[in-house]
């Protein structure tokens, strides 16, 4: 067998368990969800599932890592097999291997646009920039208007070199390779993260101030607490943000062996500590109120898309109040950074099911996973403008999360029995966990999740499958903006838009085929005097009378006027069933492909 991973130092590894937990989701998912969600409403559905099941769901998979490393596995699939003493339990436990891999490809994209955008910032290229909507879905390559990147040459280098330096830290190994780079990075995510609450706090008012965002996020609508969405989305953030169900912090914890049983009591709750507190002090410091101070509290709940608030709101923030170069720099190499840790934990459990289950040495371990990566992150890449990241984060990311936590908190409570688990937990243990989480972990935790999960579905059902299978995406965008010295922007009534939108989704629904529009508007005093087509793709009579009916219904301005000029937009419409039916493929795909690989391979090696 090949020789296993094992951590240098504990702080190393509970700093690589923190490292794994914080992540972009603490600074841009959070308050995200927590703006759209009423601010202060979501605040406390979200400490009490903390209570309730996160922690609990915590010290469990700590459990799993441990007690599965005891006997020489490093994956889900050796260790549920262990537990459950089942032949299905190591089907159950291919979750914690394939689905990781999933989410560190299209992950690693999202990480790629931080180091891009800490480049840009730091050369100061979105310094002059008048929309910086456009210019995020340009550098996604979402919306080809190419007001400031001709050719994606940018974001596919940044993409290159972030796969690149995660796949040198893997290859590097636990110790001088994870360890390593938790070491380095969260002193300076610290570093970064306070440096950014202090530049946000000074903030001179303009549509608001930074207590008008600090009063929105802490300020509870108590009649809200009735909604099950924001109970649900509270619990997708913990557990989203704990790394729970990934399968990583299983793989962290079987490196933790020796002669001396570790302790996973107090270090699962120091990693679950440290994360809350970046989230919820860092996390709520930072963008929310920025937003707040810039364009207004009533505007948050807006901009709260959780790559929105980041990319497009923050940069604004940063480019008229603050300096691009430094705190441009500083806040997206924070996010980055959060990122970086993230994503390499994820990966990990792919590398230790070759080398720990299959006897393969760390080298072709990697090479491997390098190949399975390259191979998911190209179509992830070429097609993001369909959608390929929001499906592959909806089954890996969301859905299999929750499937995978109660799984393990089952097979914890009630398969291994909870008087063991309570018995084992505290083996080497340096506290006493309170009696009360013996119950919790048993009854209530699965409950939760069960209703969770439960609750997930119909919000799917009753809303028309949102996630399992979209609509088509409408986008556009100013594709001239180089001809105005300030941002353009419309007024309009949302309601008839929203029509408008969906009989353009329904035509491309009934073409199976993309459009593109680019028209030349006239425009006096902020109304559409005239539109010429300059640019028509796979648009037939009724598109063009539809966008027609959505350019003249609304009023254009600039810098706070009436817009006078020609304005040329773009509308963009993008058939996506058949890349929702590709990002499936890649994540069934990728778990039956270690499915075999556990029914040929390791049952053999692991046969007793």
């Amino acid at each position: 067998m090949a020789t296993r991973e094992r951590w240098a130092t504990r702080i190393g590894w509970i700093l690589a368990a923190a490292g794994s937990a914080v992540g972009i989701g603490n600074f841009l998912r959070f308050p995200s969800q927590a703006a759209k969600n009423g601010g202060g409403a979501f605040i406390i559905p979200y400490l009490i599932s903390l209570v309730l099941f996160a922690i609990p769901a915590m010290w469990v998979t700590w459990w799993v890592g441990r007690y599965g490393g005891r006997y020489g596995h490093s994956t889900t699939v050796g260790m549920f097999h262990r537990i459950a003493r089942s032949p299905v339990a190591k089907y159950l436990g291919v979750m914690g291997v394939a689905f990781p891999l999933i989410f560190s490809i299209y992950y690693t994209y999202a990480e790629s646009w931080m180091l891009g955008y800490a480049f840009l910032s730091l050369t100061g290229h979105y310094n002059h920039v008048t929309d910086f909507s456009v210019y995020f879905n340009e550098y996604q390559g979402v919306l080809a208007t190419g007001n400031y990147f001709a050719t994606p040459l940018i974001p596919w280098l940044m993409m290159a070199i972030t796969l690149g330096l995660n796949l040198w830290v893997l290859y590097r190994g636990a110790a001088k390779g994870i360890e390593l780079l938790a070491k380095i990075a969260m002193p300076l995510l610290f570093l970064f993260a306070i440096i950014m609450a202090v530049a946000v706090l000074t903030l001179e008012p303009v549509r608001g101030t930074v207590l008008d965002g600090l009063a929105y996020i802490w300020s509870p609508d108590f009649s809200r607490l009735g909604t099950f969405s924001i109970w649900l989305a509270a619990a997708g953030q913990l557990f989203f943000s704990l790394s729970i169900g990934f399968g990583s912090l299983e793989c962290y914890a079987s490196y933790a062996g020796g002669e001396k049983e570790q302790d996973i009591a107090l270090s699962g709750l120091t990693t679950a500590s440290t994360n809350e507190f970046v989230e919820v002090i860092f996390g709520s410091l930072i963008a929310i109120p920025a937003t707040a101070v810039f364009f207004g509290a009533a505007m948050v709940p807006e901009l709260a898309g959780t790559f929105s608030i980041g990319m497009i709101a923050m940069p604004e923030v940063i480019r008229e109040q603050l300096n691009v170069y430094f705190i441009g720099t500083v806040w997206f190499l924070l996010l980055f950074f959060a990122a970086f840790t993230s994503s390499v934990s994820t990966a990990e459990p792919v590398i230790a099911f070759f080398q720990s289950e299959l006897g393969l040495d760390r080298r072709r371990a990697v090479t491997i996973l390098a190949g399975l990566w390259i191979l998911g992150t190209v179509p992830t890449v070429l097609f993001n403008r369909y959608g390929m990241v929001a499906q592959l984060d909806f089954w890996v990311g969301t859905l299999f999360l929750v499937v995978m936590a109660f799984v393990e908190v089952v097979l914890a409570g009630w398969v291994f029995g909870i008087d063991r688990y309570w018995e084992d937990i505290h083996r080497g243990a340096d506290i006493r966990i309170p009696r009360i989480f013996y119950y919790i972990t048993k009854y209530v935790t699965p409950l939760c999740l069960a209703v969770i999960l439960g609750g997930f579905i119909w919000e799917e059902v009753r809303g028309g499958f949102p996630n399992v299978m979209p609509k088509p995406f409408i986008v556009e965008g100013v594709a001239n903006l180089r001809d105005f010295p300030a941002k353009v922007f419309w007024e309009e009534d949302k309601e008839v838009q929203r029509k408008l939108n969906g009989t353009l989704q329904a035509r491309v629904q009934e073409m199976k085929k993309d459009f593109r529009v680019l028209s030349v508007l006239t425009v006096q005093d902020g109304k559409v005097q005239d539109i010429d087509w300059e640019q028509m793709q796979n648009a037939d009579p009724e598109i063009l009378d539809t966008v027609r009916a959505k350019l003249e219904r609304r009023t254009y301005e600039m810098g706070g006027k009436p817009l006078s000029g020609r304005l040329k937009l773009q509308v963009d419409g993008y058939y996506v069933r058949p890349y929702v039916y590709l990002a499936r493929v890649i994540v069934f795909g990728s778990y039956f492909l270690f499915a075999f690989l556990v029914a040929f391979l390791w049952t053999r090696r692991w046969r007793e």
